[in-house]
């Protein structure tokens, strides 16, 4: 209250000095521009200095009110807009979560933009229609990915390839994946995703020239059908034998005993007539691991029964109750005529394990003994043990 009162009495004060001064003298001003001149008094001319110094001073802070009044319009709108997407893309995430893909691919494609990590949800965008089998919204999700983020070119293509995958697309996988090997050849992401592409695809060939690169240990399974791909080569070959020889000799050890291989070793060499050789190969793998299969196959080589007959004598030492050596020494008796030792082989083998192979050999001989009724038994039986 005290301080009003010293400020009225101040205003009262100066308001008399300058009415004093006024009467006292009042002024002159003399303002000329070219012939036009204009007279008159200081006090007057300092009023109207003031009058025009509030109206632009006015002015000025309308001008400065409309403009903050708009930019907080925008700040406004634009914080609306922000907080829109940010529910949109949390839509989109929770529609992703609950499994609902058609739904949260068109969310998080509408909200990446607005994400502090915008690669991120396209690349959740690109899943979810992928997932959705909406290949036209994931590739569209990806190219959005490499306008935003140039830089990140590499790492686009590697996730796209990977979504291609999931859609059993390995044509188009193994095209992308080969650009990216070129500009990183021994990135691993590429390489193993190249590698499962390819034996998707069954290209084996593709998957031997690969298999070096590979950073971690092929498979055994892998390494097989890498090896039984350089042996099949060998039958269009010119001297198939010669081929398949230098193919099984480059061939690492351990793998000489894999059964498929030995199996297509030894029918190419029967196949081109080198039977003494193909009774070899399976005799040494025999010694080395017991395989059904191989002993099955010993029997249906080309060449002396008699002395094949003699082999599988012996291993029936050591392998008395084997249904597939017992089969072996059936056919080998039917060859050299012992009819009654080979029905006492396949019967026995049959007892085992009543394999269709062996009681179609039963059913024959029976056959041939004249007793169809027998032989329709076992045809019916193996016909049976076909169909389970």
């Amino acid at each position: 209250m005290t301080g009003l009162l010293v400020l009225v009495v101040a205003a009262l004060a100066a308001g008399g000095i300058l009415a004093v001064l006024m009467l006292r003298d009042p002024g002159y001003v003399l303002i000329a521009y070219g012939d036009a001149t204009l007279e008159t008094s200081l006090w007057l001319a300092l009023g109207a200095w003031l009058l025009a110094w509030l109206a632009i001073a006015a002015v000025l802070f309308l001008i400065r009110r409309l403009l903050r009044g708009r930019l907080r319009l925008s700040d406004w709108m634009a914080t609306k807009r922000r907080e829109g997407l940010r529910k949109r893309a949390l839509q989109g995430t929770m529609f992703l979560a609950e499994g609902r893909v058609q739904e949260a691919a068109p969310a998080l494609l509408g909200a990446a933009a607005s994400m502090e990590t915008p690669l991120l949800a396209y690349f959740a965008a690109a899943r979810a229609a992928n997932a959705a089998g909406d290949t036209g919204t994931r590739e569209r999700a990806l190219e959005r990915a490499r306008q935003d983020v140039p830089d990140a070119a590499f790492v686009i293509d590697l996730v796209c390839a990977e979504l291609q995958q999931d859609r059993n697309e390995w044509q188009a996988s193994v095209d992308l994946l080969t650009s990216l090997r070129q500009k990183a050849p021994r990135h691993p992401l590429v390489l193993q995703r190249l590698f499962r592409a390819y034996q998707s695809l069954a290209d084996w060939d593709a998957i031997a020239e690969l298999a070096p690169a590979l950073p971690g240990d092929v498979d055994a399974e892998t390494r097989i059908a890498i090896w039984r791909t350089r042996l099949g080569k060998s039958k269009d070959s010119v001297d198939a034998v010669e081929h398949a020889r230098n193919t099984w000799r480059a061939m690492p050890k351990e793998l000489r005993t894999a059964e498929a291989l030995i199996l297509d070793y030894v029918d190419i060499l029967a196949a081109r007539g080198a039977d003494n050789e193909a009774e070899a190969v399976l005799r040494r793998g025999l010694k080395a691991q017991w395989r059904s299969a191989w002993v099955r196959r010993y029997a249906t080589l080309a060449g002396n029964a008699a002395e094949r007959a003699k082999q599988a004598a012996e291993w029936l030492a050591e392998h008395p109750d084997d249904p597939a050596l017992l089969y072996a020494l059936g056919v080998l008796a039917i060859e050299t005529g012992d009819t009654e030792a080979a029905r006492t082989y396949l019967q026995r083998s049959s007892d085992l394990e009543p394999a269709p192979a062996t009681l179609i050999e039963l059913g024959r001989l029976s056959a041939g003994a004249g007793n169809q009724a027998a032989a329709g038994d076992y045809l019916a039986a193996a016909l049976r043990h076909l169909a389970a």
